[in-house]
């Protein structure tokens, strides 16, 4: 028997749905509606079901949002789309997000029929498959998949292939990459995993694993028209190879070189627009030799070490840095921002061995001035800015660590035996100011839901609005401050005035429901009955002793 989810934010849809779902001879024995986005993941959260139905244009959550939700918190869930709009943008975003499939308002019964049953035959026929297929074979795609992946790797990484490694790599990947005719190139992806979807919900391990799988796809898809292959690098980076068509008869490096910009832009948006993860990509050379890829693979990953010293650069040309000459200062430049990062983080064993390393290339550049004074004074005034990031302008710390005055008539070799000393004192004011800071977020955000939990629309982003942080960035904090997700403070807030205006009043339960922030009565008793065990009722029965 199957269990079902109805989202629509119009009750004579979903229950007509419900009511026709319940006749029919497809064994489902429960259909639960929801009225937006909001409420169905609390559904999905609460209990277990086998297939959503969703609408697409719904207030507070709409159904792409939803899908996304689903997508990274139970991605093997079917969903069918139920929209009005024959967009098809929309279609090619709920199908890029696994929809079964996609229907139009006014719905056909009879089609409604088919596609749920053909979605929940397949879902029960997977099932079947996985448990009877045996090991071996159940095994046998991952095991193309890890031979491609090592193919391609050993391509873009190997510097003395023959000719015959070549012809047997490539038929081992079974591409569309070419030998002859084309430039190559190199797009290294780094994937901002710390969020991504559009749930707002914490990304555990297993949804970046899911938001990399789904990356590796998309990326294939975008970079299609340019004969693209995309495959996993290391940690949170993907690796594309791409293909430049040459042309005999004018100078391509131009026209391509332009390519490279609408291909590093198109990965932008693509990754951004389908799953919301933020990315950078580090663009190589082009090159006409397939034996060159190593090379580029290694120009990719210079390009892509240049946002510590860009952060707003999203996309990054190695031709560009290499023309700047920036390769050493840029090397200087990631050690300085990974002891800020380790300084923010409070890692105080990362940032002790950062800071010693950061000391020795110090020491070995006494003998050049210019280089040191400029090395130095990337370090610490860039770490002495944090003090403004902190709003910590007007204190006297400010003062105290301005370089100007702390290495004041200091010489070189004074200036690094106190940089340690100096780094220390610093962590500790904007430690104590971020603590401070943090604490200071999270008691506003505690009151902004403590003023608004009543608003049935109430959004993450307008709680981070009111803090002026992202939603992301809030989400993290406070579950970070208070070991409780944001959603699941909000809920435990109204129920606590749920159960005080069942204790002291005589407001029915709709009226209790929309005071308390839930726009339906059935959702509000799933809620209660969620946190406290027992019914709206009951609950005002057993407080008042009758």
């Amino acid at each position: 028997m199957y269990k079902i989810l109805v989202v629509d934010d119009e009750p004579t849809v979903s229950a007509g749905i419900k009511s026709y779902l319940m006749r029919s001879e497809l064994g489902i024995d429960h259909v639960e509606t929801a009225s937006n986005g909001f409420e169905a993941l609390d559904c999905l959260r609460m209990d277990t079901y086998d297939l959503v139905l969703t609408d697409i244009q719904m207030g507070m959550m709409n159904g792409i949002e939803l899908m996304e939700a689903i997508l990274l918190e139970q991605p093997h869930l079917p969903v069918i789309v139920i929209s009005a709009h024959e967009k098809f943008d929309f279609a090619k975003r709920a199908l890029r997000l696994g929809a079964k499939d996609y229907l139009i308002k006014p719905v056909e019964l009879d089609e409604l029929m088919r596609v749920v049953g053909k979605a929940l035959q397949e879902k029960k026929e997977m099932g079947r498959l996985t448990l009877q297929r045996p090991e071996a074979d159940r095994s046998q795609d991952g095991h193309l998949l890890k031979k491609r992946h090592e193919a391609l790797i050993e391509l873009v990484t190997e510097t003395d292939l023959q000719e015959k490694d070549y012809e047997d790599l490539l038929r081992e990947i079974g591409s569309s990459l070419k030998e002859q005719g084309y430039w190559y190139g190199i797009a290294a992806v780094h994937l901002n995993l710390s969020k991504g979807g559009f749930s707002n919900q914490d990304i555990t391990l297993m949804d970046r694993k899911l938001l990399k799988y789904a990356s590796v796809n998309i990326l294939e898809e975008s970079l299609s028209d340019w004969c693209g292959v995309a495959f996993y690098g290391f940690g949170n980076q993907l690796v594309c190879v791409i293909q430049l068509e040459a042309s005999d008869n004018v100078d391509t490096r131009l026209p391509m070189n332009s390519q490279l910009n609408l291909i590093g832009q198109t990965i932008i948006i693509n990754l951004k627009q389908y799953l919301n993860v933020d990315v950078t990509v580090g663009m190589s050379t082009l090159s006409p030799d397939l034996s060159m890829l190593p090379k580029l693979m290694e120009e990719a990953n210079a390009a892509i070490e240049w946002r510590k010293l860009h952060p707003d650069n999203n996309v990054l040309y190695y031709e560009d840095m290499s023309a700047l000459g920036n390769m050493r200062m840029m090397e200087w430049a990631a050690m300085v921002e990974e002891i800020v990062l380790h300084m923010k983080t409070v890692d105080e064993v990362r940032l002790t061995q950062e800071l010693q390393s950061a000391v020795k290339i110090l020491a070995n550049l006494t003998h050049s001035e210019g280089l040191f004074h400029s090395c130095f004074g990337l370090l610490v005034y860039r770490l002495y800015g944090l003090l403004f990031d902190n709003g910590q302008e007007s204190s006297s710390s400010f003062r105290q660590y301005d370089p100007d005055v702390y290495f004041r008539g200091m010489e070189i070799s004074r200036k690094v035996a106190c940089l340690h000393e100096y780094v220390q004192g610093l962590a500790d004011v904007i430690r104590a100011c971020i603590s401070e800071r943090d604490q200071t977020v999270v008691s506003r955000i505690t009151a902004y839901i403590y003023n608004h939990y009543g608003n049935h629309e109430l959004k993450i982003q307008d709680i981070a609005g009111e803090v002026h942080f992202s939603a992301a960035y809030v989400s993290y904090l406070f579950k970070r401050e208070t070991n409780k997700n944001v959603w699941d403070f909000v809920s435990e807030v109204r129920i606590e005035e749920a159960k005080r205006l069942l204790a002291v009043t005589e407001l029915k339960r709709y009226e209790i429901s929309y005071q308390v922030g839930y726009q339906s009565p059935e959702h509000f008793s799933r809620m209660f009955k969620r946190f406290i065990g027992i019914s709206p009722a009951d609950y005002r029965k057993e407080i008042r002793g009758n």
